[in-house]
């Protein structure tokens, strides 16, 4: 067995085994005061930070909630980062499952800490802004036998035979990632689901300034290559529309049915960009989207339908832009779109991907990161023989829909130029 969970949030184990604190979600707002101050403190700023990680500075990367955390408690931080460990979630869940204390090297790198050259921690760096390495644990790559089920653990679920964890990739879309059937060259990934995560794979990541202006993170991936992506608001704000439909308007509509609305109504009537900061934060989905197209003098959404089609719509052209600005930043041509997660089930959208960026667009499979893990601990245990042959197994195993463009190329055209005009303008990519 191994586990995989999301990306940068963690906890304190202190020296006798047990979590101090309960973890933060990444979505507090407190983080972003913590980035300020990291970013102050760091002679060369994000171009620094960005050089030696190569991850997007985003407020919720790990970096920035460990400053979060001291600044709210200096003292019991201090303590535990001099005597503790940080576990981010997969790890911590494994140290409980085998008693090993490890850190994956995909979630690694997703925490802002991890060099982008080494594969190891940036102690320098960490020490640079004045936050502790002590509490660092040393790093394994995916496929790593990590050990056995402790026998207090197989007891308390009556598993009676011994049960061997090998480490995934932990952090979900690098075991997604791993599962994209694809088999040829020229292909980018979309995993689509509460984030939107669209890039390529890539055998050394991308640190340049025109990288880091375009919003482009390099995660590891599972086979010790580096996923060049950005991060997109996804399917999130469908969750926050379905419950503020329900809790403000007494409509309640599940996933598929608020699609078929937003497949009824007029395409392309509202152009909204879904990366602005304000729809990251839970709450108000529809205030906040009437309030954006307002101000950009839009349509105004009204209607389930029309508010459901402007989010689509806009994804669907930041997906056509983040393809554009990967092509450019590479040097190289998208063939074809691979989506996989729970995302790849929502047709509308796929097709809308298809027409915004002129691109094929093969959907599924939706349980892809529960595939990759399995097939990297297959793979671990070599009875999977890299990275090919596990992707050709998902290709036999999962069937795959297909979506041609079919909408006027001139129609998203026009719509991308609005959409351009209307993105969010943040700070070298740091939207969020």
């Amino acid at each position: 067995m191994g586990v995989d969970t999301w990306a940068v949030d963690w906890a304190l184990v202190d020296a006798a085994g047990h979590v101090r604190g309960l973890p933060h979600a990444y979505r507090d707002p407190s983080n972003a005061a913590g980035k300020r101050r990291v970013l102050d403190r760091l002679p060369g700023g994000l171009a620094e930070l960005y050089t030696r990680t190569g991850i997007q500075p985003l407020p919720f990367n790990t970096l920035f909630q460990m400053e979060a955390r001291r600044e709210a408690c200096p003292a019991s931080f201090d303590t535990l980062a001099e005597h503790g460990t940080l576990l981010l979630l997969p790890d911590l869940l494994h140290y409980w499952l085998t008693g090993v204390v490890a850190s994956e090297s995909t979630n690694a790198s997703t925490t802002g800490m991890l060099s982008c050259r080494t594969g190891e921690w940036d102690v320098d760096l960490l020490r640079s802004v004045s936050l502790p390495t002590a509490l660092l644990p040393a790093v394994r790559e995916p496929g790593a036998p990590l050990g056995t089920v402790l026998p207090e653990v197989r007891a308390a679920c009556a598993i009676t035979h011994e049960v061997q964890v090998v480490v995934p990739a932990t952090h979900d879309t690098a075991s997604a990632v791993a599962a994209v059937p694809a088999a040829s060259a020229g292909w980018g990934y979309l995993s689509s689901g509460t984030w939107s995560l669209l890039g390529v794979e890539l055998d050394e990541p991308i640190v340049t300034p025109a990288a880091l202006a375009a919003g482009f993170t390099n995660e590891r991936a599972a086979d010790g290559r580096f996923r060049l992506l950005r991060n997109i608001a996804g399917l999130w704000l469908q969750q926050q529309l379905q419950r503020d439909l329900s809790e403000q308007r007494g409509e309640h509509y599940e996933h598929a049915e608020l699609a078929a609305l937003g497949a009824e109504a007029e395409p392309l009537r509202t152009v909204i960009d879904p990366n602005h900061p304000d729809l990251a934060d839970p709450g108000g989905s529809i205030a906040k989207l009437t309030r954006l197209a307002s101000e950009r003098g839009e349509p105004v959404p009204t209607t389930a339908g029309q508010l459901a089609r402007c989010y689509f719509d806009g994804l669907a052209l930041c997906y056509a832009e983040t393809a554009r600005l990967i092509e450019q930043t590479t040097g190289t041509t998208l063939q074809r779109l691979h989506v996989v997660g729970g995302g790849s089930k929502n047709r509308l959208l796929n097709q809308l991907t298809a027409d915004a960026c002129r691109l094929p667009v093969a959907a599924g499979p939706s349980e892809a990161t529960a595939m990759g893990n399995v097939l990297m601990q297959a793979r671990g245990l070599g009875r999977v023989r890299g990275a090919d042959e596990l992707r050709a197994i998902v290709g036999r195993s999962e069937p795959v829909e297909h979506f041609e463009p079919q909408a006027d190329a001139a129609l998203w055209q026009a719509a991308g130029q609005r959409f351009h005009q209307a993105a969010y303008r943040h700070d070298s990519g740091a939207q969020q």
